[in-house]
């Protein structure tokens, strides 16, 4: 496939807003799943659409499978995000657009992209193949993929492999090949303040009793402390060697030079190796239907990446144990953890034969 082929390709995918997350939404992923299945189809691959029951349609393909070659499995997924906050876009989620020589639109990075790379490598190779192929094109993983284990149980015998390719992580810098061998994991849930009371007038109660926003605050300030270190006890530390990324490149990366960091002395170990808490979302009247109320309730959804050697039911038992540890005021706090969603690390070896071919590979083309 010619570059502009590659091009009009993966903006066709972009077009389909197969947002998993999103009710309305529905028949796009089955859409995007059905034009997946077709490209696979029709480079004479074994195919289908599969859905386990509650999940979203994935594709699994493979070619005809000789039991005396090695099998590896390609891996992307075919949902994407929702487009969040429009006044934040130049342009239209959905209608991809080149600028500068990058293709702009929804799914076109993460993970639509992967699709189309898998694609061309089968076509380019299809008539000289060394391996068998197997391919799995997912449609929940912006949503925490809830029905793989189902999936993988139903589907087992068809996505067996000796490798298994993942063409949805990140590059070092632009242009250069990058082979992820760790990833972070993940725990989340949420803070609610539910004080039991009506809504008061500010300026009967106000002064009196602490509004739920004022709680709220007080426990999400205590997560870090003044350099950005995070300050939850109990995490497990990781040795692990990293790659140095530059200030510099982080910052293209954020889409801003102004962007002040958190003081630290490596920006790649607070990346990949330390847990990191953010602040998702917060419920909360909106500014301009403000009153003058004491509000009773609010909440708050956090995320906290984990290194990849940590446990996530300890990093959530220790998120809990932080949050209540500071509720201000004895207020009513709860935390509400997302037993779904939490993910485990991944450490690779990089010493493995398949990985250091890979890396063969990049250095032969590169």
């Amino acid at each position: 496939m010619s570059q502009q082929e590659i091009i009009n390709l993966l903006s066709e995918m972009v077009k389909i807003p197969s947002i998993s997350s999103d009710k309305d939404h529905r028949d796009d992923v089955d859409a995007s799943a059905q034009f997946v299945e077709n490209l696979f189809a029709d480079l004479g691959l074994n195919t289908q659409v599969v859905k386990v029951a509650g999940g979203m349609p994935a594709v699994i393909a493979h070619t005809e499978i000789d039991p005396d070659k090695k099998t590896v499995l390609l891996y992307a997924h075919h949902d994407v995000q929702p487009v969040g906050d429009m006044n934040l876009w130049k342009t239209d989620p959905f209608t991809p657009e080149m600028i500068d020589g990058r293709l702009f639109g929804r799914g076109s990075g993460d993970n639509k992209s992967g699709v189309v790379v898998h694609y061309n490598v089968i076509k380019q190779l299809i008539d000289e193949l060394p391996v068998n192929i197997k391919v799995f094109i997912e449609g929940e993983e912006e949503i925490g993929s809830p029905t793989m284990s189902l999936f993988i149980e139903q589907n087992r015998e068809a996505l067996e492999a000796d490798v298994i390719v993942i063409a949805d992580s990140g590059n070092v810098k632009i242009g250069v090949p990058t082979v992820t061998t760790t990833l972070r994991g993940l725990v989340d849930g949420i803070i609610e303040v539910d004080q039991p009371m009506r809504p008061i007038h500010s300026g009967v109660g106000g002064g009196v009793v602490p509004d739920a926003f004022m709680v709220l605050s007080r426990i999400i300030s205590s997560f870090h402390d003044e350099k950005g270190n995070l300050m939850i006890e109990g995490l497990t530390p990781t040795d692990m060697q990293v790659t140095e990324l530059e200030e510099s490149f982080l910052k293209k990366m954020l889409g801003s030079d102004e962007i002040n960091l958190f003081d630290t002395e490596s920006i790649s170990k607070r990346l990949w190796l330390e847990p990191a808490l953010d602040v998702l979302a917060i419920d909360a009247p909106p500014v301009k239907d403000a009153v003058n109320l004491v509000i009773p309730k609010a909440q708050a959804k956090i995320s906290l990446r984990l290194p990849p050697t940590e446990d996530p039911e300890h990093a959530m038992k220790m998120l809990e144990e932080h949050v209540m540890k500071n509720v201000p005021w004895n207020a009513s706090v709860k935390f509400i953890p997302n037993s779904k969603g939490s993910t485990h690390g991944v450490v690779a070896d990089p010493n493995k034969p398949f990985t250091t071919e890979l890396v063969k590979s990049f250095n032969s083309t590169w």
